[in-house]
């Protein structure tokens, strides 16, 4: 808190409002009041605020009461001419020294009440920023725990690309789109030994509705499953598929979503031969 902030919470300008300062005091506020927009702008709510309550409690004096203090002030029996009148103050001294007593306790206590008020209202403004920026730095740490998993998740696919490629017990086989897909490409990496199965730069048209891409094995005119190809955004990384250990050709037809126990011909995209 800067040196404004510090002094209107300190409950001087409260004590202002509620007449509970002397006059060097009151000198002093006014003069902080003229040389700070923000102390005069509290200045004017603590006023309001002491009107407010006054106003709200406020007590008409009664009739009864009225007519004693009258005949108190102005006695109905006018004095002899000649003879001094006396006067009887209204307050005995002890009166006054206790009214004013009260006074200063019903001072002091409008003055803690918004003072506890205006600490109220600022603590509360401050858990709320608290919130905020609580929400913020955990909106920033879920961003940055997903930046971090698609950052891990794209060097592993780097990783294994780099693994495939730089192994020379992988098989590269093209499969070429047929006559009704010309425009079909897809590239199959095969390790014999090991059995892995590899799609890689997948040129296939978006897949309709309930459909989905799947990869055969050819041997001895038998088709193999070898597994369903997810496309995402109509792109796919290196996908790992099921393991094949002898293949004469492999080929990628269009089958329901989930995949077929027989591969539909009709829906024949591409197509290549394993090279011996």
């Amino acid at each position: 808190m800067n040196s404004e902030d510090v002094y209107i919470a300190s409950g001087v300008l409260e004590l202002y409002a509620a007449g509970a300062l002397n006059e060097e005091e009151r000198l002093d506020v006014e003069r902080m009041a003229a040389n700070s927009p923000a102390v005069r702008t509290a200045l004017d709510e603590a006023c309001a605020v002491m009107e407010q309550y006054a106003t709200l409690h406020a007590v008409q004096p009664s009739p009864a009461l009225k007519a004693r203090v009258l005949d108190t002030i102005v006695p109905h029996t006018p004095a002899a001419a000649g003879e001094e009148q006396s006067f009887r103050p209204l307050y005995p001294v002890e009166d006054e020294r206790e009214g004013s007593a009260y006074k200063w306790m019903f001072a002091a206590s409008i003055a803690l009440f918004l003072l506890s008020g205006f600490m109220s209202i600022r603590f509360y403004q401050n858990w709320q920023e608290a919130e905020e920026k609580l929400a913020q730095a955990l909106v920033s740490q879920q961003t940055l725990a997903q930046n971090f998993q698609t950052t891990s998740y794209r060097l592993e696919q780097q990783e294994q690309v780099l693994r495939v490629l730089r192994d020379e017990s992988f098989q590269s086989v093209r499969l070429q789109g047929v006559e009704a897909h010309p425009e079909a490409n897809v590239l199959v990496y095969w390790n014999p030994e090991q059995r892995e199965v590899y799609v890689d730069a997948v040129q296939l048209p978006a897949p309709p509705a309930g459909k989905q891409y799947q990869l055969w094995a050819m041997l001895d005119g038998k088709p193999i499953d070898a597994g369903l190809i997810n496309l995402k955004n109509n792109q796919l990384s290196m996908q790992q598929m099921k393991e094949i250990g002898a293949a004469q050709a492999f080929a990628i037809t269009l089958e329901p979503a989930g995949g077929s126990v027989n591969p539909t011909l009709e829906q024949l995209y591409v197509m290549g031969e394993v090279k011996s």
